[in-house]
């Protein structure tokens, strides 16, 4: 059964110890999800995960309609108590999402107190020209021409699950991911490789690998608008190659990539358009339809700070939630929906912003008329020109737009403690 980790002439001792490494990680990812049922019920919020801004309201960082999350809720109790529960939870969002400062904070304290299933959705970005998170490299002998759904302002845009997409027309392009980041060194181990396409005869077959442990990953199931493969083993990067079948052939595109484990817990897949606002997925045509693909337990929708940026009608911003969460839910009939706030900002960088109680306003009553979830950042961090702040803390960027980084990891901080707050609540509820 081990015997791929024996030495041998052929085998070269870097590669061994990568595998037994590997072996090891993996290993040691069961032993804590078999502990999932020795835990409590309740999740502890540490010291770790709170901040301490006095502007920040922090008695106020609750989930409105907190009920309304209770599937979601149980399902997370289960995987606490028992484990062999999956959680797929996708949050939808502009620039404040695409560059996982936000999003890691919530991921790693989840994973931490659920379970860790996987990394999630990652794209190429810095090949469509865009920036992106820093916990995976990228390489590539090809050239590739990227594009995003807020660049193309069509009615309807070929855009998928990541609201971006990348094409290449070299039979021989690969493109190599490495789950490696670039500020703690940490690697992330992975089995399952799911490549979202909008597939036509036109595109090239594709063979994934990992040439470290010299694996071919095999495809478990496949359609029209993804393809799910299988490594025997767990690694640490990927290869997605071409190969072309027959002389039709002549692009590879990608829409995005998940990579997942074998094991139980929470996956929170991150999506970010710089610029992005909700009208921007409505008319990406195969977004809703991948999304879908990720088996989402809830969608979790961050959008505003770009509608307020210019003077966007409420009743316009509010029918492109409407038709969004509508184009989601047609697709994951299942799936939970969270709105949020954004945080205050200054338009254009420049002054306080006007509209950004009016765009919050929109959201705040759209979520309440659905019933949908709802956690008002915007309110409880201190609402109208509470920019100043942000600004005066360190935690607005240069631009008084966007967030510094410690900015970003405020913010995902109170994230996790909502819905922590929220699961707890429904633990509580339990006990008799």
């Amino acid at each position: 059964m081990l015997n791929f980790l024996l030495p041998s002439s052929e085998q070269p001792v870097s590669t061994l110890r990568l595998r037994v490494t590997a072996m090891l990680v993996f290993l040691v990812l069961c032993i804590s999800q078999c502990q999932s049922q020795f835990r409590p019920p309740e999740v502890e919020i540490m010291e770790s995960d709170t901040v301490g801004y006095n502007f920040l309201q922090q008695e106020e960082n609750l989930i409105e309609n907190a009920s309304y999350l209770e599937p979601l809720f149980k399902k997370l109790y289960l995987q606490r108590v028992q484990g062999g529960q999956k959680i797929n939870i996708v949050h939808i969002g502009d620039s404040h999402i695409l560059g996982n400062y936000l999003t890691r904070e919530v991921r790693e304290r989840l994973q931490r107190a659920f379970g860790d299933a996987g990394r999630g959705l990652i794209f190429p970005y810095k090949l469509a020209g865009s920036n992106g998170p820093r916990d995976y490299l990228v390489e590539t002998n090809a050239r590739w021409n990227g594009a995003s759904c807020q660049r193309n302002l069509s009615a309807r845009t070929p855009f998928g699950v990541s609201g971006f997409t990348l094409e290449t027309s070299s039979p021989k392009g690969e493109l190599t991911i490495r789950m490696r980041d670039t500020a703690t060194s940490e690697t992330r181990f992975f089995t399952k490789v799911t490549i979202f396409q909008h597939k036509t005869p036109l595109q090239f077959d594709v063979v994934v690998r990992d040439d470290i442990s010299n694996q071919t990953a095999q495809i478990y199931v496949q359609d029209e608008y993804s393809r799910s493969y299988y490594f025997d083993r767990p690694v640490a990067q990927v290869t997605i190659a071409a190969k072309r079948s027959n002389s039709q052939q002549k692009l590879l595109t990608l829409d995005g990539i998940a990579l997942e484990n074998e094991l139980s817990g929470v996956i929170f897949h991150a999506v970010g358009v710089n610029g992005a606002k909700f009208q921007d997925y409505v008319r990406a045509k195969y977004f809703a339809l991948q999304v879908a693909k990720l088996q989402p337990d809830l969608i979790i929708l961050s959008m505003g700070t770009n509608e307020a940026q210019g003077r966007t009608d409420p009743g316009f911003m509010y029918r492109t939630m409407r038709d969004l969460t509508e184009n989601l839910l047609k697709e994951s009939p299942d799936a939970l929906i969270m709105l949020t706030t954004p945080a205050d900002s200054y338009l254009r960088g420049k002054s306080f912003n006007p509209n950004m109680t009016d765009m919050s306003a929109v959201i705040r009553k759209f979520a309440r008329d659905k019933g949908y979830a709802m956690w008002d950042l915007y309110n409880f961090t201190g609402g109208r020109n509470s920019a100043v702040n942000w600004k005066n803390t360190g935690l607005l960027s240069s631009d008084s737009v966007h967030y510094s980084k410690a900015g970003y990891a405020v913010q995902g901080k109170l994230l996790y403690q909502s819905l922590v707050k929220g699961y707890n609540e429904y633990v509580l509820a339990k006990q008799p």
